[in-house]
């Protein structure tokens, strides 16, 4: 693989929602939650801020970085920074309204309250977060599927530690060798203390940078330790056959309903 273009997806990739799936999710339950609140008389803003500033995080691996640096353009330009990261927030300076949730707020959106009257409004069971959830994730419906990205900690770490992933690790590392650089694993030459926080990157970063994917390609490194952690994936997957097609359905169920909801207005 030369290029983080060429990494396919994993097995559990089609359990997880993409960025911009998670993001429609995310939009959808704010605005059926705002709704809700609304009712109550509160004009509830605390979900904004994570929407509002472009840092809806990716739950899927993100290719670029998940085997530590590969595309050659990119480490010429930067090393082993990721300059498409911006991690600036377009008008937040850290002196915007307060949208911490008050005791009342709290008390409706979770439904510590459920049952009583509010303004004439009953309370919701679960609250104005249960009520969207059942809106979003349907009748039976759960977010346990949110917890996918945690499981494929497993596979990934048992990748890490399997002998054919440590064996292209040493043929990598002979090849630094060749160019006069001393690691042992990527992992080491990406978290080279002389790397620092400062940017741009120096030259001699860059340097090792342009090694290191050159001798991933060279030894097919990103190719054999996507392809042992994708079984272990697949395994996984079949492993837990039961929880996994549950979460698959109910990404289904949920872009249905965050598309349909967006259609009536919410």
């Amino acid at each position: 693989m030369r290029s983080s273009a060429d990494i396919p997806d994993l097995p559990m990739d089609a359990y997880t929602l993409t960025k911009e799936q998670y993001q429609t999710y995310l939009k959808t339950q704010r605005s059926l939650v705002r709704q809700c609140m609304a009712r109550f008389g509160f004009d509830f803003r605390a979900m904004d801020a994570v929407l509002d500033s472009g840092e809806v995080p990716d739950l899927r691996p993100d290719k670029t970085r998940y085997y530590f640096v590969i595309d050659a353009d990119t480490v010429a330009a930067s090393g082993y920074r990721a300059p498409d990261r911006d991690r600036r927030v377009e008008g937040n300076d850290g002196e915007g309204e307060d949208t911490t949730p008050t005791e009342a707020e709290r008390a409706v959106l979770v439904g510590s309250n459920a049952g009583e009257r509010l303004g004439g409004e009953q309370v919701p069971k679960g609250g104005c977060q249960g009520e969207a959830n059942h809106e979003t994730l349907g009748e039976d419906g759960t977010d346990a599927f949110l917890q996918v990205p945690n499981d494929r900690v497993g596979p990934r770490s048992r990748a890490d530690a399997d002998e054919r992933v440590k064996e292209v690790f040493r043929k990598w590392s002979a090849c630094m060798k060749d160019s006069g650089y001393d690691y042992d694993d990527p992992m080491q030459a990406n978290d080279d203390d002389r790397w620092g926080p400062a940017a741009p990157a120096g030259q001699a970063e860059i340097q090792v940078a342009k090694a290191d994917v050159a001798c991933k390609q060279k030894t097919n490194l990103v190719g054999v330790w996507w392809a042992v952690q994708a079984a272990y994936e697949k395994q996984y997957v079949e492993d837990n056959a039961e929880r996994m097609a549950d979460a698959k359905r109910t990404i289904d169920v949920v872009m249905r309903n965050s598309a349909r909801l967006a259609g009536s207005g919410v």
